[in-house]
């Protein structure tokens, strides 16, 4: 039998409320979780591991020699198996030891169509459930753990960037894109953290023309003057991230810039004050997106007003455009932590996005970021 997965902290007491409301939701015995960032969320677990058989009070990790080691440092309440036939008649074998007749959870999202056709075999009359997304949705609302690492991401990645800040306006003119994504980088490792928060685009730096590209990847283009440089960055730190977007002007900013950085600006506050419990995600999104509708900019709208943070640099909730509600409102529950980030970009001209990160708390709202936004402070001189 396994060895007991959950103890009394608060951090495990959320782990068993997960397993226990995708148990319920879909009325299963045991969960196989194929997705590593939920195995990592349950377990502790990082790398290694290509299933997590759970029930109600027990866990069985399936990995292979490399892993074992870093997995009993890191999971010490789970059993650790090495297939020695295929991973999914092995789970079979192990809940047929183990007495559960019930049905078996699983994530479709996470199996190709052959995955899928091999764990349906090894199965057999077992009935199976996909439970979707329950485990997503369990991680959008984050404990205290979660939230504390998430502050540590938001202090380390303002204080490099305030730090670059302070060194004024030859720190960015003539140093290109690339260096600049690199030593913010550089700076927030030296605070701590563990790597840069996003996985696949890295840190964005966008100087000019390229500010109006919504995910820019950085190149040899150095920085000018009079022309905006946006920012869109994070740190890293144990599995956790923040996500924080500022435009700089190197200089005096053009009038049409400095026009809708404003309009940008007040649909963020917008947006931000609209946070509380209970609040469909949908009517954060209008109260914000109709300041830039309002202003006449309702073309250049390209993407949802946010989305939350976590384990993932995006998770549930998505906030979206704020036009038609949905089928099935999501609404906002007291500790989401998530990102507000209007944006109107204009082709040759450049981009402006402002971006923060926010906790929603018992009856409202706690901006996390901090870092400056209004425009007489991004201005470089």
């Amino acid at each position: 039998m396994s060895k007991p997965l959950f103890s009394a902290d608060d951090h495990c007491r959320r782990r068993r409320a997960a397993v226990q409301y995708a148990q319920a939701q879909h009325g299963v015995d045991v969960l196989l979780i194929t997705d590593p960032v939920d195995i990592r969320y349950l377990t502790g677990c990082t790398e290694g591991a290509s299933a997590l058989l759970i029930g109600n009070d027990w866990a069985r990790l399936y990995t292979n020699k490399m892993f074992v080691e870093c997995i009993r440092t890191q999971a010490p309440g789970v059993d650790i198996t090495i297939p020695h036939v295929p991973l999914f008649e092995q789970a079979h074998n192990a809940m047929h030891r183990m007495k559960h007749r019930g049905a078996v959870g699983f994530q479709g999202a996470q199996m190709s169509w052959q995955r899928h056709k091999q764990f349906a075999d090894a199965m057999g009359r077992r009935r199976q459930v996909d439970i979707g997304n329950a485990m997503t949705v369990c991680r959008s609302v984050k404990d205290e753990l979660e939230i504390r690492l998430t502050r540590k991401c938001v202090r380390m990645a303002e204080k490099a960037f305030r730090s670059i800040l302070d060194e004024g306006i030859h720190t960015f003119l003539g140093h290109s894109e690339k260096r600049l994504a690199a030593e913010l980088e550089y700076r927030m490792r030296q605070l701590g953290a563990d790597k840069q928060a996003f996985p696949d685009s890295g840190i964005i730096v966008a100087s000019g023309a390229n500010s109006a590209s919504c995910h820019h990847t950085p190149t040899n283009r150095k920085v000018r003057r009079g022309e905006p440089l946006l920012f869109d960055w994070g740190a890293e730190l144990d599995g956790y991230r923040s996500d924080i977007t500022r435009v700089l002007f190197v200089g005096s900013p053009r009038p049409k810039l400095a026009e809708i950085y404003d309009l940008v600006l007040r649909a963020n506050r917008e947006g931000i004050a609209a946070i509380r419990p209970g609040v469909a995600t949908h009517s954060v999104a209008r109260r914000a997106w109709d300041v830039i509708r309002n202003g006449g900019y309702s073309d250049n709208i390209r993407h949802g007003l946010g989305h939350g943070i976590g384990l993932n640099i995006h998770e549930l909730p998505r906030m979206g455009m704020g036009t038609k509600p949905p089928d099935k409102p999501v609404r906002l529950r007291s500790n989401m932590l998530i990102t507000v980030e209007p944006g109107i970009y204009l082709k040759g001209l450049g981009g402006i996005r402002i971006e923060d990160d926010v906790r929603v708390t018992p009856h409202g709202h706690e901006c996390l970021t901090r870092v400056p936004r209004r425009l007489e402070d991004v201005i470089l001189g």
